[in-house]
C-alpha cells in the first residue's frame, strides 16, 4: 500500500519566492532532501543551514507549524512505503518505469498536491473571498494560457448562480474588460506562475481601478500574490515529465469548486432557484425532439 504527503514540500514550493535568503536555504535543504532534514534535530539543521535554532522555529512557523517536531514528522512522511518504488521519494517519471507505474505516480502525484492544497487553505480568506464575489455587482475570470481552462472552468460553475459573470479567453479583451471594472465588482485571476507578463498587465489594470481581486498561484511571492485582495495557493510538487503547472491546474479547479459551493450555500435564496431553472434548460436541449 502506498502511503504519502507531500503538504510539507507543497508548503514550501508555494513560500518559496516569499522567504528571506536564510530561510531559502533551510528550505532548500528540506526540499533537496527531506528525509535527511527529516531525522536532523533542530541544531543539527541550523548548523547544516548556518543559522540559529530560533530563526529554524520562526520559519517552521511562518509555514504554519506549531513547532520544529511536527515540521520534521510531516518532512518524514514524504517518503514513500511502497515495494514498488523500492523506498524511494515517490517523484520522478523514469523512462523505465511500468506503465502501470507511471499511472500510479501521476495519480499520486496529483492527490498529493490536492492534500497540500486543502492544506493551505484559510477559513479568514475562504469568508473574505465569499463575501467579494456575492456583493460583487460583475465577477468576471481572467486566465491565459494553461490558466485559461480554470478561469472557463470557473466561469462555467458561476453562471449558474445569481451572479453576474464574464469571461473572454482573448488577452486584449480580458484587458478591455479589466480597464471598464469598478471597486464595485471582483476579478478571479489565475495564474499558475502569478508573474505571467500579459495577466500582470491585467493585473495593474484592475488595482488602478480598485477592483477587489481574488488571486490563485502557485507561490505566495508572486507578483500576482502580492497585488490580489485575497490569495489561495494551488500548491504542487515537481514532476520530470510534466508540467508542474497541469497538476496546479486541478488544484486551481478544486479552489473554484470550493467558492463555488460556499458562494451557493451562502446565497441559497437567490441562486436555488436560478440552479433549477438553469438545470431545466439544459436538460430540455438533451430531450430527443
Amino acid at each position: 500500500m502506498l502511503v504519502i504527503a507531500r503538504s510539507a514540500l507543497g508548503k514550501l514550493r508555494g513560500k518559496y519566492d516569499s522567504l528571506s535568503t536564510t530561510e531559502k536555504k533551510i528550505a532548500q535543504l528540506a526540499l533537496n532532501s527531506p528525509s535527511t532534514v527529516s531525522e536532523m534535530t533542530i541544531r543539527e539543521l541550523a548548523s547544516a543551514a548556518g543559522t540559529s535554532t530560533a530563526s529554524i522555529s520562526r520559519f517552521v512557523k511562518r509555514l504554519g507549524y506549531t513547532n520544529y517536531r511536527e515540521f520534521s514528522m510531516e518532512l518524514g512522511h514524504v517518503v514513500v512505503t511502497d515495494a514498488q518504488t523500492g523506498g524511494k521519494l515517490f517523484k520522478e517519471l523514469a523512462e523505465g518505469d511500468s506503465l502501470e507505474t507511471i499511472a500510479n505516480k501521476v495519480f499520486h502525484s496529483s492527490m498529493a498536491s490536492l492534500t497540500a492544497t486543502n492544506d493551505a487553505l484559510n477559513e479568514n480568506d475562504m469568508a473574505r473571498a465569499v463575501i467579494r464575489l456575492i456583493n460583487a455587482k460583475t465577477v468576471t475570470f481572467f486566465g491565459l494560457g494553461g490558466s485559461s481552462i480554470a478561469a472557463l472552468d470557473g466561469y462555467h460553475k458561476f453562471v449558474r448562480t445569481s451572479l453576474n459573470v464574464t469571461y473572454h479567453p482573448d488577452y486584449d479583451i480580458q484587458l478591455m474588460q479589466a480597464s471598464k471594472m469598478t471597486d464595485k465588482d471582483c476579478a478571479v485571476v489565475i495564474s499558475h506562475s502569478g508573474k505571467n507578463q500579459e495577466t500582470m498587465h491585467i493585473v495593474r489594470e484592475l488595482t488602478a481601478n480598485n477592483v477587489p481581486i481574488i488571486g490563485i498561484t502557485s507561490y505566495s511571492g508572486s507578483p500576482l500574490s502580492r497585488a490580489a485582495t485575497v490569495t489561495f495557493l494551488s500548491l504542487t510538487d515537481e514532476i520530470k515529465y510534466r508540467s508542474e503547472g497541469m497538476y496546479s491546474l486541478m488544484s486551481q479547479l478544486a479552489i473554484l469548486d470550493s467558492l463555488f459551493m460556499m458562494t451557493v450555500l451562502r446565497s441559497s435564496s437567490r441562486t436555488q432557484p436560478i440552479l433549477m431553472h438553469v438545470r431545466d434548460v439544459i436538460e430540455r436541449t438533451r430531450e430527443e425532439p
